[in-house]
């Protein structure tokens, strides 16, 4: 029990140290930009506070800044890995307006992330987009169990083409694919 208590004042101790940051001579650290992204400091008019898009010195920084938070296609990929699974468990539990619901969107966020990785987009339009999604989208309508896994298989095949002629193949070796490598037996 004692221990308990001593770790316990560690840990309230150690969460006020971390809270209250401090710089070198031991004064209160004043709210700054990180210095991991470049020109923030110098693209910046007013104090660094939680105005940081409106105390931008002008347009062009504020949209590199948007630019910045929008990033990459990680967002859009994390939701279309999540709205993959959505469909696969859809199918296994035959809940077909979940399963073309999550479809649906799972486009709409690929396209974002295209509009964002212009390079991506003739693998993604030619090998999923403008062909196998549709594929799968008359399955899931059809409601039929059978023809619906047996194209979802397909469509999980040909995201991971898409990954290894992107170079991203180690996307391949994941537990979202894995886990979606088969149905189980009804």
């Amino acid at each position: 029990m004692r221990t308990l208590k001593y770790a316990v004042a560690f840990m309230a101790l150690v969460s006020t140290l971390t809270l209250q940051a401090q710089d070198a001579a031991g004064n209160s650290a004043a709210p700054r930009l990180p210095k991991h992204i470049p020109g923030l400091d110098e693209g910046q008019a007013g104090p660094a506070d939680s105005n940081w898009l409106l105390n931008a010195k002008d347009d062009a920084e504020r949209f590199r800044r948007i630019q910045i938070y929008a990033g990459g296609t990680y967002e859009q990929m994390w939701q279309i890995g999540y709205r993959y699974q959505q469909v696969y468990h859809a199918i296994v539990d035959q809940n077909w307006k979940l399963a073309r619901h999550h479809w649906k969107k799972l486009r709409d966020v690929f396209n974002v992330a295209l509009m964002k990785r212009p390079k991506r987009t003739p693998n993604a339009e030619a090998l999923f987009l403008d062909g196998a999604w549709n594929q799968l989208d008359v399955a899931l309508a059809s409601e039929n169990p059978t023809t619906a896994r047996e194209v979802f298989l397909r469509e999980r095949h040909v995201c991971m083409a898409c990954h290894v002629a992107e170079d991203m193949g180690f996307l391949n070796e994941t537990p979202l694919f894995r886990d979606t490598a088969g149905f189980p037996e009804n």
